[in-house]
């Protein structure tokens, strides 16, 4: 059986899902023998052309130059990837819009530089993308699990429950429900405070949490998130500011981030 040409590119981003592949090497040589790796710029100098079989793609194109070679990729590739929220959801570069980001360039570099960053879209925006592996970094372990799954033929799915889920699994007290401990030696409790985990797809394990911080939404939005619920619940605990800093960060080009906005309009 021939192997599967595999490809790894990257654009705008820190690399920081390449880094997590890196550390899957070892995991990675027990499906040696049904993938050649024929291009990956982090790793080897190796480059061989297309078609490839699976593209797996970091980053957000955010030049012209970068929006070219994507389409260029999705025309090599039977099935392409994106890995992690810069190359889902837009991620820390999609925070900025194109007219502040514009206003920016102007304010720092003057009214005479010239930008080759336009705006900082998901992969999906501009080509059929066939998976999406959402993270910030993404979780090692579902790379694995999705590279596998296509090796055997099989179409990879989403995990069907949100990080809710996972927060419980790891014996962490609901930040929406009962607050934190303010310290590890007391029983005392902080407020409530805001936390996307609700309407955020499953995978990462609750890690933020977990360490003491909210789920921002890296991993998207659950196929069932019930987005006006969490809007509810955070409506009474969390002011306008703060529910847009959370839900800016990663989602704010999804539905949650748009009924948000909505809802802000009508008041």
């Amino acid at each position: 059986m021939a192997k599967l040409r595999v490809a790894i590119f990257d654009f705008t981003d820190c690399e920081g899902c390449q880094v997590e592949l890196v550390g899957l090497r070892e995991k990675l040589t027990e499906i040696a023998d049904q993938v050649d790796l024929v291009r990956w710029r982090l790793t080897q100098e190796r480059t061989e052309p297309g078609p490839y079989d699976i593209a797996i793609v970091e980053g957000t194109p955010i030049t012209k130059e970068e929006q070219k070679m994507l389409q260029w990729v999705r025309e090599q590739s039977k099935f392409l990837i994106a890995l992690g929220s810069c190359a889902t959801l837009g991620g820390i570069p999609g925070i900025m819009d194109k007219e502040k980001r514009a206003y920016w360039y102007k304010k720092i570099y003057g009214s005479k530089y010239k930008p080759r960053g336009l705006d900082a879209p998901p992969l999906s925006a501009l080509v059929k993308v066939d998976f999406l592996i959402h993270g910030c970094p993404v979780n090692g372990d579902e790379v694995v699990r999705v590279v596998e799954e296509l090796l055997a033929g099989k179409t990879p799915k989403y995990r069907g429950y949100s990080v809710c889920f996972e927060c419980k699994q790891a014996g962490n007290p609901c930040r929406l429900i009962e607050g934190k401990p303010r310290l590890a030696s007391t029983k005392q409790r902080e407020s409530r405070r805001a936390c996307l985990g609700p309407i955020t797809q499953g995978g990462c394990g609750a890690i933020c949490v977990s360490g003491g911080s909210a789920c921002w939404g890296c991993f998207g939005l659950r196929q069932e998130a019930n987005i006006d619920g969490l809007l509810e619940v955070l409506s009474k605990i969390a002011d306008s500011d703060e529910i847009e800093k959370y839900l800016s960060m990663f989602l704010k080009r999804t539905e949650a981030y748009q009924k948000f906005k909505d809802k802000a309009k009508r008041k």
